[in-house]
């Protein structure tokens, strides 16, 4: 796997609680370079969902979808993960400095 970064936008592999299948979902990055590079090979994420009609008060949009490599408008959801690196499928694109700051208030928020 590549250098992988903050404010990356990855697919990962959710795995169903009940067997070995599991299900590609973006997330996004939040841990830092220190951490990313840390020897247990772990990342610290954010998932991302297209649900935005369920979005919770304190969870953010993504407002540059498009330019981060998303499919369909999105939000941040307010649950961080810890993830083996091995989970991560592919990156697909990085935050704009105006989501990087809405991710950033969100996680000073739940956090």
């Amino acid at each position: 796997m590549t250098d992988i970064s903050k404010y990356d936008i990855v697919v990962v592999k959710f795995p169903f609680a009940s067997s070995l299948k599991y299900k590609a979902r973006p997330a996004v990055v939040v841990s830092s370079h220190e951490y990313n590079a840390n020897s247990r090979d772990t990342l610290l994420i954010l998932a991302i969902s297209s649900n935005i009609k369920d979005k919770l008060e304190l969870e953010a949009i993504v407002e540059d979808w498009e330019k981060s490599g998303l499919l369909k408008p999105s939000i941040f959801k307010a649950s961080i993960a810890t993830i083996e690196k091995d989970f991560i499928i592919t990156t697909i694109g990085k935050l704009s400095d105006n989501d990087k700051k809405n991710l950033d208030n969100m996680v000073n928020k739940i956090c």
